[in-house]
């Protein structure tokens, strides 16, 4: 159910009065009792977060609340697994705070907050603080929009906050667009890379018309539609992060997933804006901390799913083959897992079937793109098949920003073969010409095999069929059940089995 923030009611169907007031830490008032009911009403201050006037939360509604809001901290958990010293690392995460006299709660804790109220018998009122400024940005073009898109900004529009769940190459991106043109409020997306930051510069360039600001790589240019890159402007002081924050009244987080990490959870917990959207492919995590994706961003506003799309030949369905390797190695306890790689990027034999299966691809006219886990494994690859002839490159985080955006319009535009990256490319790289992904390093993430099939799905005219190429050591017991894992992932994605290839 996607929490409704439209109206600003206590139970009951009472009317709270509402304010555009973006101040922050402003105590309730007492709280108040319904004679006719005879039951209490809880205020509830509503900005960035949920505020309680500590006073007015009874002990065990307060206990409650504590233990929804609390998670196991995965990294505790895996120094543990790992009998390794804890540390300073806390056994618990909690993901509230108390502000002098007031309890702070995620915004999108409303369901937890609503639960616990009606426990302890309580009714809530609501003061919206939230904040939607007064220059509402010109008349825009209309965006076209799939039905599921369309029925995600309606929902928001109503529900005011909530993430949707679509497959790489579903057109998140587009939907977002779309929200900005129906809301017209000042608009801030945030995403992690800079190459992510200018595809939605472009994107908004093309559909809205509008040349979007850009916080990040040394600039600080603030416009109606901003783009800003997390790790930018989780190093601002707290004054001129909340100015910032308070001038918009769309707040957009592309790879909605990574909320888990603090430095997205703490800015999107101080942003006051009226709207939120989250966006993602993968919203499930491995370490436990699925649930802050609803706790920060509110219910899912949609969940479309690949076969849905696949029906509808809006994604396209790629081949999975594996390719085992002879690549041996004694492995036999964690410790031996980083050695265990860096003999697997220089072992001779595997470079030459991995770069044997790439140029064949490639003289055959597909655009491939190859990835690895280590820069150097990156420069090797590429340096290997320039050397045969062939148009490649690597795409790492030491190619300047410039470069990179250069190399993705090669690659678009067919005249870079080869992209040999890192995990920079696991996420919102967009190049739906791509027809050919090889896996030549060891991994089992869900998440990130989902995003790797994704950069197949986009359909393209020039695209004649789409191939994933998986690369299994299955002399090393680990990598052979890494890979056992990678094959249900496939399965589920896309509901057919990998084909097995003889080397």
């Amino acid at each position: 159910m996607v929490e409704d923030f439209s109206e600003m009611h206590g139970d009951g169907g009472r009317v709270v009065s509402r304010t555009q007031d973006s101040s922050v830490g402003a105590a309730p008032s007492a709280p108040a009792r319904d004679t006719s009911m005879g039951t209490r009403t809880l205020r509830v201050r509503v900005d960035a977060g949920l505020r309680l006037a500590v006073g007015d939360v009874p002990p065990k509604m307060g206990e409650a609340l504590c233990r929804a809001l609390s998670l196991p901290n995965p990294a505790y958990l895996k120094l543990v697994r790992l009998r390794k010293r804890p540390g300073a690392e806390p056994q618990t995460l909690y993901f509230f705070r108390q502000q002098e006299r007031e309890l702070v709660l995620p915004r999108g804790a409303i369901h937890v907050l609503r639960r616990a109220a009606d426990e302890a018998g309580l009714t809530l009122s609501f003061e919206d603080a939230r904040v939607l400024p007064p220059n509402r940005l010109p008349k825009l073009p209309a965006v076209s929009l799939r039905d599921y898109q369309a029925a995600a900004v309606e929902r928001l529009a109503k529900a005011t906050q909530g993430t949707a769940v679509l497959p790489c190459g579903a057109g998140k991106s587009v939907l977002a667009v779309g929200a900005i043109a129906r809301l017209r409020t000042p608009a801030l997306i945030l995403v992690h890379t800079l190459d992510l930051a200018e595809q939605w510069r472009e994107h908004v360039r093309e559909r809205l018309g509008l040349e979007a600001g850009l916080v990040g790589a040394g600039e600080e240019e603030v416009r109606p539609v901003t783009v800003a890159v997390v790790q930018s402007l989780a190093r601002w002081d707290e004054a001129k992060l909340d100015a910032f924050l308070h001038g918009f009244g769309l707040l957009v987080l592309d790879e909605a997933h990574h909320i888990a990490a603090s430095a997205f959870h703490r800015i999107v917990d101080r942003c006051p804006a009226r709207y939120r959207l989250g966006l993602t492919a993968t919203p499930e995590r491995e370490d436990g901390l699925t649930p802050l994706l609803r706790l920060y961003l509110g219910a899912l506003l949609a969940v479309v799913k690949h076969e849905d799309l696949v029906a509808r030949g809006v994604l396209v369905v790629p081949e999975v083959r594996a390719v085992e390797t002879a690549f041996d190695y004694p492995y036999f306890r964690a410790a031996d897992y980083a050695p265990m790689l860096e003999a697997l990027a220089e072992d001779k034999a595997r470079n030459d079937l991995v770069l044997g299966a790439v140029a064949r691809e490639a003289w055959a006219g597909h655009l491939c793109l190859v990835l690895t886990g280590r820069v150097d494994h990156c420069e090797l690859l590429a340096h290997r098949l320039s050397a045969a002839g062939l148009s490649a490159a690597a795409l790492t985080s030491e190619v300047p920003r410039e470069a990179r955006k250069t190399l993705l319009d090669q690659a678009r535009a067919g005249r870079v073969r080869v992209l040999v990256a890192t995990s920079l490319a696991d996420e919102g790289l967009d190049l739906p010409r791509l027809s050919r992904v090889f896996l030549v390093y060891p991994g089992r993430a869900r998440g990130r095999t989902v995003q790797r099939l994704g950069r197949l799905m986009r359909p393209h005219p020039e695209k004649k069929s789409a191939v994933l190429i998986d690369f299994v050591d299955g002399q090393v017991p680990l990598l052979r059940r890494h890979h056992a894992e990678r094959r249900q992932q496939y399965a589920t994605v896309l509901g057919v089995a990998t084909a097995a290839n003889a080397r």
